[in-house]
């Protein structure tokens, strides 16, 4: 947008890469020639006179260009600043494919084009100083949601973008080890139920379908909650499936035990969706996000059955492992009792 040749507004467009990353600038022309900028008594050039300058008129243009946005035009991840290169594609043909817009501006198009894959959230920052507002598009959306407005100095993260599959369910699988403690000790809960392969394979068949159903749900906007009460009941399952493990012994405890197991999962699931939010995105790739990222969750979880499984055979028929089973089902009770105080507030 321009008036003279005031720009206020750098308009894009995030896309989808398969090797990484890319955005595409709608660049005005007059906006790369320096002593037109913030001029309001210059005129705003016309696309006939860009496609007249030739190559010796272009190139400059070209390199200002690069070189305003790589002062001003920042992508990082977790991985750090993501490094780009700039493709100018109306300059691929001959002569010059510049945009035909109803205003008759001069534009030509810029693709920045990420040279890494992105780690995580992608975050876009804009320098401070008097530059115009950058405006992105996102991928997926609609309506106002589908675009970010970045004034000068802002920063923000894009949840548009769509990950690979590898790389929402290395997200499932941190998600549970090693960043959510709560559920490793959920899972081991229902370890410490019975160290048997019949009641394990059904605890963890229920919760998997609990978890399965809700994360589904909830990534897919079609239930939507708040973790304000979600993350207290979170920890006051920890509570309930400890205690209730110390009368595993008694007749019919397992039709109880089920019910238990998949009612929590629910919940749970509401947990995992929270924090997965950023990588399970409705619109195209849906479906392989939310199976990959379920997938991981389920790796982590049999990663954790697995080590527990390993680490107590040859002793599990041992008093000493009675006394370690009562132990840890007392301390995951306690802890979950102690997260769920904090978590309701009552911490001070």
């Amino acid at each position: 947008m321009a008036r003279g040749h005031v720009v206020t507004q750098i308009y894009g467009e995030w896309k989808a890469a398969d090797s990484a990353w890319q955005i595409e600038i709608l660049f005005d022309a007059g906006y790369a020639v320096p002593e037109w900028r913030g001029d309001e008594s210059a005129p705003a050039p016309r696309r006939e006179w860009l496609a007249g300058l030739g190559e010796a008129g272009w190139a400059p243009l070209r390199a200002e260009a690069e070189r305003y946005l790589r002062e001003c035009l920042a992508v990082e991840s977790a991985a750090g600043v993501s490094e780009w290169e700039v493709v100018f594609p109306d300059f691929a043909e001959t002569p010059p494919d510049f945009p035909v817009l109803l205003n008759d501006g001069a534009y030509f198009r810029m693709e920045l084009r990420g040279t890494e894959r992105l780690v995580g959230t992608p975050i876009v920052r804009w320098a401070e100083g008097e530059r115009p507002t950058l405006v992105l598009r996102l991928p997926g959306k609609e309506g106002q949601g589908a675009y970010l407005s970045l004034p000068a100095g802002q920063s923000a993260e894009l949840a548009g973008g769509r990950p690979d599959w590898h790389e929402t369910f290395r997200q499932g699988f941190l998600h549970v080890v090693p960043e959510g403690w709560d559920h490793v000790l959920f899972v081991m809960g229902l370890f410490f139920y019975r160290r048997a392969w019949r009641p394990l394979l059904a605890q963890s068949l229920a919760f998997t379908a609990a978890h399965t159903v809700t994360l589904g749900l909830a990534a897919g906007g079609l239930v939507r909650v708040s973790g304000g009460w979600v993350e207290p009941v979170i920890a006051l399952s920890l509570v309930a499936v400890a205690l209730e493990n110390l009368r595993s012994e008694q007749p019919r405890a397992g039709r109880v035990r089920l019910p238990i197991v998949f009612g929590f999962g629910l919940i749970h699931g509401l947990g995992f969706a929270g924090a997965l939010s950023t990588w399970l995105q409705p619109g195209k790739g849906f479906m392989t996000a939310l199976l990959s990222a379920n997938l991981g969750v389920e790796a982590a979880q049999a990663a954790v059955l697995a080590v527990a499984w390993i680490a107590t055979l040859r002793w599990h028929r041992t008093k000493i492992y009675r006394a370690v089973r009562l132990s840890g089902c007392l301390a995951i009770a306690a802890t979950g009792a102690w997260w769920f105080a904090g978590r309701m507030g009552w911490m001070g």
